[in-house]
């Protein structure tokens, strides 16, 4: 400061004793330091770009503006200070020859502006408000006076953007806390931007759209850091738990960011947390919600359901002030959460079924009709079992229905006694039955068939708990030195549950069929540096990391000693027949941690005009997965008694017939006779393959089960250069680049494998290993930005910008392709005296109590055989999915034209024009699709020949014609001359008939790569 301080009396005395001369002298100077600090750039960018630090997308923001005379002449070596008005802290720098200022990398808040110089009175802004990401452009005119005299003024808020063309805006303080927030989740505010769109309903990824963009490409940042759960990101998640006590802004930007703002197309959401300042203040707080005076809903209310609960309980505090006034600041929050939610089961995982205790006991009811004069109730006439036969709530038979009293009699229920006619005299499965009769009595007969199965309708609970914590440090060593670091960590456990994703507790005393652990840290470490007066650099250092932990069938204390079954939601499953729901499954967790160390470094300097600003990018993912589901199959055994599967052996059961029994009804009851008595269909297994051993693995081991292991790795190295140019006092030009370069992801093993070879045209392939998943590194990503903003009056802007945003790809992506690989897995199935698969073990026809097996051992096929696929049916082929090995990263073009027109009583009017042309984005795609183009000629020549009275293939008449998909080989005659190529050609279905081909048809001579 002395040395500053003296270097400014020189030039003040030189430019009071020689005039012009002394400007010359200055302007001189200037331009020596100017070239001293380019120097000084050059050197740091060449460190940088060696040492590769990060990212520009920080929680900081600058003060840019002119400083000129009453003349409007523009004043260079004017000194300006800025002074954070919380804290005190300062920062001072000289315009240029332009008579431009530019505080780069400052902290949010409200700042005092403060020019001198000698001749001139001293001018004085207070109430200048900095937003995150959001330059602010404070314009400063001196008077003809002395130095001694001040001349202050009260900064009004700047309405009009007039530094770029970047359409956002900013989510201040006061709306975080005057809005209604569910959750207290301040990011929900996102949704209320223009141009962003939240789905809820079959939305894949996150569900948020933002001017059209897909919903995974998003980046959220907290004080510069990587906030977003980076396998899945999604903006309004709020992976870090923040809440309105730790937030002090964040910015949102949705079209056209600046080449420093960050790499997606969609969103960019720059969070900037809270810090402590000169005055000491904190805050206690609770809130509670209940559903204490809520009314029930109307149909759960007539079935005697419970009304939905709701009761969330948060507290905390917050705190802040100085620990060294103007110099050291500390703030803290602590937020404590328990919600506790009680849901009908039907809005999360469909109304679980039972068999009734009739059927229990062995008793099948099933409705015998008169077909000439069928059974009508309340208009409507029944043929077979129906929930219409019986009370909705008691399951008692309703008026007109009764038993049949003799074996003749017609219009009334019969009953087959399951147990009785069991050729075996074994009855009732004791592992089987033991479980049916742990599941609560029916209280809901408006599903299943009214008379042996029904429903069970409640409201199961869950909760979701967890503390979070932010504490953060802010010191000032001196003018032109500043450092803060922040620690965020959360925890939000859903127990007792996992309704989000259909595993709810499905009967009242079973353990759910899964919970969800999350746990979050999120650490930041910035330093601030002036290096001159122009010259200022901010370089930040930290790390996110977030785990996952879905337990699914491990939720059960039980696991993995419980019997193999496993559903889906809504209670379907492919073991016990008749819907019946199971009350666990036997799937394996799912679990991924994601750490993300990241640097982040920004370099702004000065120099006439300009406000250039350069920096770097590395992002260092490491995704680690455990999962008993690689590429989503379930590596688990699985018990089926499935009727369509494996008829009752034996038994003699009802003929089907216009007076017996319905057909419908017989399935049912050959259902509810292997799930009772405890017959099996097939027991069948999918194995995980070990490629370095070799090996297919048995689904234990140890005490726990084996399960699928991986560790992604992901590196993003971005570099940019931007220049905020001061064309004229009412013009701002923005142009800049990024370079993007984006290497093909790894495995930390090896356990990488692709195809040997191009895969369209090249035959068979074998897949090899090698180190990365694809080929291309996308070292050539250059992202052109440019913006202009033009204020041809003080309340009326026109702003239009051009640009190309690029949306890397997410870690999830490539676990879904890495559990594709050939040779991952390999399904047994062994059907009960039918077949087996080749290399599997057989099922023994026995029953459960007699000893059936719960799970097969490994089969004795090698992994590494499956490396090579065969040519072979594509129903039968497996799910191979793999990167194109030339990929490159999805491409956005976006561009925008906005006017904007301060109105009066501060209403700000802005209408905008945004356009934006997504290229190379990510989709899925058959590589050996056949080719359609030569199928419609035949199909129309099929169509001829049946109109002649011919067989499509041309035979059976004197005037056929023959089919070039026929005599070429492509399909056989017998395969378009059967009854469902004769039915796709009366329906003129074209397009039915090519999906045929395609799936039952190897079709060689249409497809690319035979």
């Amino acid at each position: 400061m002395h040395r500053a301080g003296s270097e400014l009396h020189r030039r003040q005395v030189l430019s009071g004793l020689t005039g012009h001369h002394a400007r010359v002298s200055e302007q001189s100077r200037l331009r020596t330091r100017r070239d001293s600090g380019m120097r000084s750039l050059i050197r740091l960018k060449i460190f940088l770009l060696i040492a590769a630090v990060a990212l520009a997308q920080t929680a900081t923001s600058r003060i840019t503006g002119t400083v000129s005379d009453a003349s409007g002449a523009l004043v260079p070596g004017a000194m300006v200070t800025a002074r954070h008005e919380a804290t005190g802290v300062t920062y001072t720098q000289l315009t240029t020859e332009a008579g431009l200022y530019a505080f780069s990398s400052l902290p949010v808040g409200t700042y005092t502006i403060t020019v001198a110089l000698p001749g001139f009175k001293t001018a004085n802004k207070t109430g200048n408000i900095l937003e995150v990401n959001t330059p602010l452009v404070i314009n400063m005119s001196l008077e003809v006076g002395g130095i001694t005299e001040t001349v202050s003024i009260a900064a009004e808020a700047e309405v009009l953007q007039t530094s770029n063309a970047a359409i956002g805006n900013v989510v201040e303080r006061k709306a975080i806390l005057d809005l209604p927030l569910n959750g207290r989740n301040p990011l929900a505010l996102i949704a209320l931007e223009p141009g962003v769109v939240q789905r809820s309903a079959g939305a894949a990824g996150s569900g948020i759209h933002v001017n059209g963009a897909r919903d995974r490409s998003v980046n959220v940042t907290v004080d510069g850091i990587e906030a977003n759960e980076s396998s899945v990101p999604n903006p309004l998640s709020n992976l870090y738990r923040l809440n309105p006590d730790n937030v002090q802004e964040y910015k949102v930007t949705t079209n056209n960011a600046t080449p420093e703002e960050g790499r997606n197309s969609g969103a960019s959401v720059s969070v900037a947390t809270r810090s402590g300042t000169n005055e000491f203040h904190g805050t206690l707080f609770e809130f509670v919600r209940n559903t204490a005076l809520n009314a029930n809903e109307f149909f759960a209310s007539a079935q005697g359901t419970p009304k939905p609960e709701i009761k969330m309980h948060q507290f905390g505090f917050e705190a802040g002030g100085p620990i060294r006034k103007n110099k050291t600041f500390f703030f803290g929050s602590w937020q404590g959460q328990n919600t506790k939610f009680a849901q009908p089961i039907d809005q999360t995982f469909g109304i679980p079924r039972m068999y009734t205790p009739t059927a229990l006991s062995g008793i099948f009811r099933y409705l015998v009709t008169d077909p000439v004069n069928p059974l009508v109730l309340n208009g409507q006439t029944i043929t077979r079992n129906s929930p219409l036969l019986v009370d909705p709530a008691t399951g008692a038979y309703r008026p007109g229905v009764h038993d049949c009293a003799t074996a003749s009699e017609l219009n009334c229920v019969r009953s087959f006694n399951m147990f009785s006619n069991d050729p075996l005299r074994i009855g009732a499965d004791p592992k089987t039955l033991a479980l049916f009769k742990t599941y609560p009595l029916p209280n809901s007969y408006i599903v299943g068939d009214g008379l042996n199965t029904a429903g069970y309708m409640w409201n199961p609970p869950t909760s979701n708990e967890g503390p979070n914590y932010m504490a953060r440090v802010d010191h000032t060593f001196n003018d032109r030195n500043t450092v803060f670091v922040r620690w965020l960590q959360a925890d939000n456990n859903t127990r007792q549950g996992d309704p989000l994703n259909a595993r709810p507790q499905v009967f009242p005393g079973f353990p759910p069929l899964g919970e969800v652990f999350r746990a979050t840290k999120n650490l930041a470490i910035s330093y601030r540096q002036t290096i001159s007066s122009h010259v200022v650099n901010e370089f930040t250092a930290g790390f996110a990391r977030f785990v996952f932990l879905f337990t699914q069938g491990e939720a059960n204390p039980a696991f993995p000693d419980v019997l193999p079954f496993t559903s889906s939601p809504g209670g379907t499953n492919n073991a016990f027949n008749n819907m019946v729901s199971l009350p666990y499954i036997n799937t394996p967790r799912t679990f991924r941690a994601v750490t993300t160390p990241q640097f982040l470094d920004n370099l702004s300097i000065v120099t006439g005009a300009h406000v250039f600003r350069t920096g770097a990018n590395v992002r260092l993912y490491e995704h680690n997965d455990q999962r008993g589901q690689p590429g989503g199959t379930n590596v688990t055994p699985l018990m089926s008694f499935m009727q369509n599967i494996r008829t009752p052996p034996g038994f003699n059961t009802p003929l089907v017939g216009a007076r017996s029994i319905d057909a419908t009804d017989s399935n049912n009851l050959n259902g509810a006779i292997n799930d009772i008595l405890g017959i099996p269909a097939r027991l069948s297994q999918v194995f995980l393959g070990d490629l370095s051993s070799d090996a297919f693995l048995p689904f234990r081991s140890g005490k726990g089960v084996t399960l699928w292991n991986l560790g992604h790795r992901l590196k993003q190295y971005n570099f940019y250069f931007q220049d905020e140019w001061k064309l004229r006092q009412n013009v701002t030009l923005n142009y800049g680049v990024r370079w993007e370069i984006n290497p093909a992801p790894s495995e930390a093993a090896g356990r990488v494998y692709v195809p040997d070879k191009p895969i369209v045209g090249a035959g068979l392939v074998t897949f090899r290993k090698t180190d990365r998943w694809y080929e291309r590194n996308n070292a050539n990503a250059i992202a052109p930005r440019v913006g202009i903003a033009w204020s041809p009056r003080p309340n009326f802007v026109i702003r239009s910008g051009y640009g190309i945003a690029f949306d890397p790809i997410a870690s999830f992506q490539v676990t879904a392709v890495s559990g594709k690989v050939p040779g991952l897995t390999f399904s047994c199935s062994a059907t009960v005296g039918g077949t087996t698969t080749p290399g599997c073990a057989s099922a023994p026809d026995v029953r459960i109590g007699q000893g059936f097996p719960l799970e097969l051992p490994p089969p004795t096929v090698k992994p590494s055989s499956f490396l090579t696929p065969p040519e072979q049916l594509l129903t039968n082929a497996p799910a191979l999915t793999l990167f194109d090995q030339k990929l490159k990263l999805p491409t956005v073009h976006q561009w925008n034209l906005t006017i904007e027109h301060e109105l009066p009583w501060g209403v700000v009017a802005q209408a905008s024009y945004i356009g934006r042309r997504g290229t190379r984005l990510l989709r899925p795609y058959d590589v050996n699709q056949i080719n359609a183009d030569p199928i419609l000629p035949s199909f129309v020549i099929m169509q001829q020949n049946m109109r002649n009275g011919c067989r499509p293939d041309g035979t059976g008449c004197a005037n056929g014609v023959a089919v070039p998909i026929v005599t070429s080989g492509i399909v056989s005659s017998t395969f378009v001359n059967s009854s469902i190529t004769q039915s796709d050609l009366t329906l003129n279905g074209a397009g039915n008939f090519a999906g045929r081909v395609e799936q039952t048809t190897l079709a060689s001579k249409l497809r690319l790569n035979q």
